[in-house]
């Protein structure tokens, strides 16, 4: 329920903090005097759509905190799931700059404002506007109708969601088998294609830089050619090589191997000219297999071609590329052994889908006659809130496949007066109406789908008398099962209340102010003797006020 409302430099009001009740919370107040700023804070803290023209003139922003306490288990853990920390208390902050700046908090952490509706409209109904009406959302008809309709609606639902994870554990494994008739033939085809172009190529593992690496010298052939003989010859064949010198000078110094010093020279120039040499023939190798031969080199190149374009289909690198291909003979050995585990599936799943259409069937039928009787109810609530011309019909309208819910759109529509043909409820019914239509909904569907407060506006527009007797006990009926916060000017209304907030507006240093006071029982009989005798209640308004508290507690 919402507990305590903060509200900040919001049109007249400048800073004022309200404190609610559970049970029937009832804002009196002169018209003008700022009552549905109240209901206006309260929504702008929801999330809904902000205008910088409610910022009080002359600041630079407005803000409303609104505290909701006893937060149900359901909504508990939907804020476990968005991950929002709480102690049985949500706390929902929103502030609006002069430059149109939003800054969201819930719980403290910064939110979107997305996410603030979202929430809100998990907390708070309100029958005040039509754009904040969440029955008027057609989206949560067949949900208000399911949870009336009860068990056997749910069991149904169950059944159909139990059907279709059946039939999409199937059509998971008729798709790895390659689908139906046609898909498979096509995969086969494909995958048959891919493996043996992978297979007729006979690749190895380092193929690609072996022939790159021949490439690039066939390319080079005659410089390297040229390089390697003019090396060879430097280092082994003229009379000044560097082996012949090498040679030379060992063979001078082997005279004085007795000198331990210059023995040791000889041996490291000795070695010298053996690496020397080696290196040598490691030319003369590179040389005598150095040739550019255009057969070879065409041959290469479009081997190089191939392997590069095997890459880039299937992996990028030889080893993907083979992987690739022993993935696809498996999944052709599949194919080729699964027909006739793709028979059996295709089986079960015609039987699944006969199912399927059985259970949405009885789902309907169900629907239609549960709607009938939601139908008859509404209207018996309405005629008895004076609305007695009007018309509330339930659509259920057939959708083209069947989904865990059914195959049923379910539509509520509704018409206030005679002759009138049934419309959505945002096309047919004035504020009043809609607020009385919304009461007599809430009182049939009790605690099925209702958020935690509900706030109601203009619910006494047109009546009065009798008719404000029974509009303020149906409010009070569904106290039962939420908060409500009411708008009214009916004194039969009125009584009805737990909790009494008096809007009332101050004029200071030239200024207009709306402000709010908590009434006692005696301010709230006083209050109530205003709304039947005027601002200077006699004795007689006032004793008439204490009757009517008097008759609607005998009553409770």
């Amino acid at each position: 329920m919402l507990q305590t409302l903060k509200i900040e430099n919001f049109a007249l009001i400048e800073n004022q903090t309200v404190e609610f009740k559970n049970g029937l919370n009832i804002l009196l107040g002169e018209t003008g005097a700022g009552k549905s700023l109240i209901f206006n804070s309260i929504l702008f803290a929801l999330g809904m759509k902000a205008d910088k023209a409610f910022i009080r003139f002359g600041k630079k922003q407005m803000k409303v905190d609104a505290l909701f306490t006893n937060l149900s288990e359901e909504f508990s853990q939907f804020l476990q799931e968005q991950g929002f920390d709480f102690d049985n208390e949500i706390l929902l902050s929103r502030t609006l700059t002069d430059d149109g700046k939003n800054i969201v908090r819930i719980n403290g952490q910064i939110a979107t404002t997305s996410m603030l509706k979202e929430v809100g409209q998990k907390l708070v109904d309100s029958f005040t506007q039509h754009e904040s009406v969440s029955l008027l959302n057609s989206k949560s008809h067949i949900v208000m109708l399911d949870k009336f309709a009860g068990e056997k609606v749910a069991l149904l639902k169950e059944q159909l969601g139990q059907i279709h994870e059946k039939i999409s554990q199937i059509n998971s494994q008729i798709k790895s088998l390659g689908g139906d008739e046609g898909e498979r033939e096509r995969l086969i085809s494909l995958l048959k294609y891919q493996y043996d172009e992978i297979e007729n190529a006979s690749l190895h593992i380092g193929e690609d830089d072996e022939v790159k690496e021949r490439l690039k010298v066939m390319t080079s052939a005659e410089k390297i050619f040229e390089a390697v003989s003019s090396s060879e010859a430097l280092l082994s064949e003229n009379a000044g090589s560097a082996i012949n010198s090498l040679q030379e000078v060992s063979s001078m110094l082997a005279g004085l191997s007795n000198i331990e010093a210059i023995s040791s020279l000889k041996e490291r120039l000795d070695s010298c000219r053996y690496e020397i040499e080696d290196i040598v023939s490691a030319l003369v190798d590179i040389r005598d297999g150095t040739s550019f031969d255009e057969n070879e080199f065409n041959a290469l190149d479009a081997r190089y071609d191939t392997i590069k374009n095997l890459c880039k289909k299937y992996g990028g690198s030889i080893d993907a590329v083979l992987q690739f291909a022993s993935k696809a003979k498996e999944q052709l050995d599949m194919l080729d052994e699964g027909q006739e585990l793709l028979e059996k599936l295709n089986a079960q799943k015609e039987t699944l889908l006969a199912s399927l259409e059985k259970v949405a069937d009885d789902l309907t039928n169900e629907r239609k006659a549960v709607a009938k009787i939601v139908e008859n109810k509404v209207e018996q609530e309405l005629k008895e809130l004076g609305m007695k011309s009007s018309k509330f019909a339930i659509q259920i309208s057939p959708l083209k496949e069947v989904g865990t819910s059914g195959r049923d759109d379910v539509l509520f529509t509704f018409s206030a007066n005679a002759g009138q043909e049934v419309k959505s409820l945002s096309k047919t019914a004035s504020g009043g109406e809609l607020s009385r239509f919304m009461l007599a909904v809430k009182n049939i569907f009790a605690e099925n789908g209702m958020a935690s407060t509900l706030l109601f506006d203009e619910i006494d527009a047109g009546i009065s008398g009798e008719t404000g007797k029974i509009v303020g006990q149906k409010l009070k009926n569904i106290t039962g099962f939420c908060q409500v916060l009411c708008i009214t000017h009916l004194p039969q209304v009125a009584v009805f209340g737990d909790n009494f907030v008096n809007v009332f507006k101050v004029e200071k240093n030239g200024q207009t102010y709306s402000e709010t006071k908590s009434l006692n029982f005696d301010e709230a009989v006083e209050a109530v003797a205003k709304m039947i005798g005027g601002d200077n209640p006699t004795a007689i308004a006032l004793n008439h006020a204490k009757e009517m508290f008097e008759d609607v507690k005998n009553r409770h």
